[in-house]
């Protein structure tokens, strides 16, 4: 999908409008994206009746003309072939609206009067059905619709049925609040109570989420500490050594009994204490380096522009320690040169608890374990894909079902808070 799509998207993902349970707010925001998006110039959103005869217009936002347009109703019974097409194809595409078998039927009507050329109608679905379209109406003559089009406004279908969820949610919260508004009548102080309880409760989930990802962060501190202790040892050794030789050197010549051999032996007897250090303390470096880095992208969701395969290297090196203690070989299978404006933090936590998953759950009591993450490049949808597979036990049918649900784990009590998976739901989503 094109950037200018992907901005569009994420700026209307993250718009606090479309959880506020305010519909019309979100009705509004994700019809301008349609608008920007797509550049035409109307664009509207129609909603199936309950008894599924006509469908009728929330809103649509004429820019050709300035208005704002409501309450349009059109019934199955007079577009029989629009709704049929609509009861069978997850979307619409008239690159010529008048001839198109799916749009024609409105061609004298509507499309003529208004210089409608093309039409692009997407299925808005909750709750596993279809309740309307995102009806995208092109003025002018034909227009080829992209695939990037209409995957964009397939997004923000489901973004819309978010918003729907959103203003569900409100509803059912103002209707439980009018029964506590009730209840509190006569059972005032045990109200407040379970209201107190709640926000603990809320809070406590807050901050075990936080503890989560801070615990995490602490294994890897721990585990790059083991690691780093060992060059940094191995390079002390050899700077004590080097020393040693050093005095010897001295007191010969002190004595002035220093021979050729004896001095071309220190010498080299310096040089590879030299060496053995320099390459011990190298190593120690780029371990701190890598989770250096590590760690400050886990600490901020910026968006940056970030080489894949370097980044999953980093991170992979900041978790040597916990893979090399599983026996686990790592494989990643990426172009060299491939870099995208992504959210690294976001990358880094979901891999280290995924790794950490498998290295925990999937290769307990097992040898020859492997790890393959592999990143495909679509060219032509403009797109990626990035898969992660272990060898590791795999999970029941029960596990998988529950796996992404806050605090589900099946370590209770040996370590286990449940909240891993979670917040890698949380952080791809």
């Amino acid at each position: 999908m094109r950037q200018q799509l992907v901005q569009l998207l994420y700026g209307v993902s993250i718009s606090s409008d479309l959880d506020s349970g305010n519909v019309e707010l979100a009705e509004r925001l994700i019809l301008n994206a349609v608008l920007d998006g797509l550049e035409i110039g109307r664009a509207g959103i129609w909603l199936l009746n309950e008894e599924n005869t006509a469908i009728e217009c929330r809103l649509l936002l004429d820019r050709e003309n300035g208005k704002e347009i409501q309450m349009l109703v059109l019934p199955r019974d007079a577009y029989p072939a629009y709704f049929k097409a609509l009861d069978t194809q997850r979307t619409i595409t008239a690159v010529d609206a008048h001839t198109d078998p799916a749009t024609f039927e409105f061609s004298e009507s509507y499309l003529t009067p208004l210089n409608i050329g093309a039409m692009l109608d997407a299925p808005i679905r909750y709750k596993g059905k279809m309740i309307g379209i995102f009806c995208c109406e092109h003025i002018g003559g034909k227009r080829q619709w992209t695939e990037d089009e209409c995957s964009f406004i397939g997004a923000l279908a489901d973004l819309y049925g978010r918003a729907l969820s959103a203003q569900e949610n409100e509803r059912i919260n103002a209707e439980l609040e009018r029964a506590n508004q009730h209840l509190e009548q006569r059972v005032a102080e045990r109200t407040r109570t379970l209201e107190k309880t709640l926000s603990e409760l809320t809070e406590m989930q807050e901050k075990l989420i936080e503890a989560e990802k801070m615990a995490s962060l602490g294994n890897l501190v721990a585990g790059i500490a083991h690691e780093v202790n060992t060059p940094i040892g191995i390079a002390v050794t050899a700077n004590s050594s080097a020393k040693d030789k050093l005095n010897t050197l001295n007191k010969h010549i002190d004595s002035n009994t220093l021979t050729k051999a004896a001095l071309l032996e220190g010498m080299n007897h310096l040089n590879e204490c030299i060496k053995i250090s320099f390459t011990n303390l190298e190593r120690a470096a780029k371990l701190i380096s890598d989770f250096k880095q590590t760690a400050v992208d886990q600490s901020s969701l910026n968006l940056l522009e970030t080489n894949i395969k370097d980044y999953f290297e980093n991170i992979l090196h900041s978790l040597m320690p916990l893979t090399r203690s599983h026996n686990v070989e790592v494989n990643i299978n990426c172009v060299d040169d491939f870099s995208l404006i992504t959210v690294p933090g976001a990358l880094s936590q979901i891999f280290l608890n995924l790794v950490n998953n498998s290295c925990v759950h999937g290769f307990v009591g097992r040898e020859q374990n492997r790890i393959d993450i592999g990143v495909s490049i679509d060219n032509d949808a403009n797109s990626y894909t990035i898969t992660y597979k272990d060898n590791g036990h795999g999970m029941t049918e029960d596990v998988m079902y529950k796996v992404f649900e806050p605090f589900f784990t099946t370590k209770r009590g040996n370590g286990g808070s449940g909240l891993g998976m979670s917040i890698v739901y949380n952080l791809a989503t």
